[in-house]
């Protein structure tokens, strides 16, 4: 066998290892969207829906109207109409399912939807190396230092206005929500920061009782 063949053959089994020990990839769930990503989005909707404090009178009858509230995945847009929705009741409303038999309407619309991401790395970034007679290898990141952002982002606007004129009532918005989860690693030491869950919903993941831990 040749030196150059060998080189070659050592280079390789070299990357193929490099790949192995670096590049594995862990799916959290096999729908088009994560759970994380999916909470981040409706985190932001319920960030942005709690600023939605109408001034119109408190016995009014609403339609929600939500032919312009557009999003790209049926599950969130149902979700931020609901929490919308919700947050009307909260606030006093009574909620009708038509427009006769309503005496406002609310006109929900989406500026935003959506996460944002942005990512920062001090180190080596994975690099694909051609091998000949064995194609494409990635070597893995070597990272000093990184930052991997995720904000969740939800812009919605509310027009109300009288179902029997058509009279302007009020207009709340642009109201924003914004939510994240950030990871950062130095020196193969990671930690995170988010806002994602409320403290309720965080003690009922990491298996705690709320009421214990608070004494009720």
């Amino acid at each position: 066998m040749s030196t150059s063949s060998k080189r070659i053959i050592v280079g390789a089994v070299v990357a193929g290892c490099l790949t192995a020990a670096g590049c594995t990839t862990i799916r959290e769930t096999q729908p088009a969207q994560t759970a994380r990503e999916q909470i981040m989005m409706s985190r932001a909707a319920d960030l942005a829906s709690v600023k939605i404090e109408p001034n119109v009178p408190k016995d009014n009858a609403i339609f929600v109207d939500a032919t312009n509230f557009t999003s790209d995945a049926t599950a969130r847009t149902g979700y931020a109409i609901a929490r919308i929705t919700a947050q009307l009741l909260s606030e006093g409303y009574h909620i009708v399912g038509s427009a006769d038999a309503a005496d406002t309407i609310a006109e929900v619309s989406t500026g935003a939807l959506s996460i944002d991401q942005s990512d920062t790395l001090f180190g080596l970034p994975s690099t694909p190396i051609p091998i000949p007679l064995s194609g494409t290898l990635t070597t893995p990141e070597v990272a000093i230092y990184k930052k991997a952002k995720r904000t969740g982002v939800a812009k919605f606007l509310v027009s109300f206005y009288s179902a029997k004129t058509g009279a302007l009532q009020d207009v709340v918005g642009p109201v924003y929500g914004f939510s994240h989860f950030d990871r950062y690693s130095l020196f193969g030491f990671g930690w995170k920061h988010s806002n994602l869950l409320p403290p309720e919903a965080l003690a009922a993941k990491q298996g705690e009782d709320p009421a214990q831990k608070t004494g009720e």
